[in-house]
């Protein structure tokens, strides 16, 4: 779906397509956010503000005793203030990729609804590749950081 511009949920699957149409399908690689990133940054931090929600309407009510409708709508406008950058994670995680070919790297890194940015780096800048795993988490579900080092 594309709904502005630089907002296109259907890029990635056209831009790899593209790439693998043009070095093989064998020669390219699409590599994405893993579903580790999508629980620590938005499944958890949701859980987490909706039972906080929660927990703050029934204090509130028992504390003040006041119309709980009061207390419903200020938790609601609260909740939606918080929920912006769980929102951006998801974009992150939805529509962040790197295309691996055999010339070049492409990242693909939609930083919100009005901009992406996309960084090409040729193959023979690269230097070195390192895949980083710096805490347990990354270990047990075989995930870690990649890092491009070129010129």
């Amino acid at each position: 779906m594309k709904i502005f511009s630089n907002f296109d949920t259907k890029l990635k699957r056209h831009t790899y397509r593209g790439y693998q149409e043009k070095y093989g399908a064998e020669n390219v690689i699409c590599i994405v956010r893993s579903k580790l990133y999508r629980f620590l940054k938005v499944f958890f931090p949701s859980l987490f503000l909706v039972a906080l929600s929660l927990l703050a309407i029934r204090l509130f009510y028992q504390w003040v005793g006041v119309n709980l409708n009061y207390i419903i709508i200020g938790v609601v406008v609260l909740d939606i203030f918080f929920m912006f950058p769980v929102i951006g994670k998801y974009i992150e995680y939805k529509l962040d990729f790197v295309i691996v070919a055999s010339e070049s790297v492409i990242m693909y890194s939609q930083m919100g609804i009005f901009q992406r940015d996309v960084i090409t780096i040729p193959a023979q800048n690269i230097k070195t590749i390192l895949v980083k795993k710096e805490s347990f988490l990354y270990s047990v579900f075989n995930n870690g950081d990649i890092v491009i080092m070129t010129e």
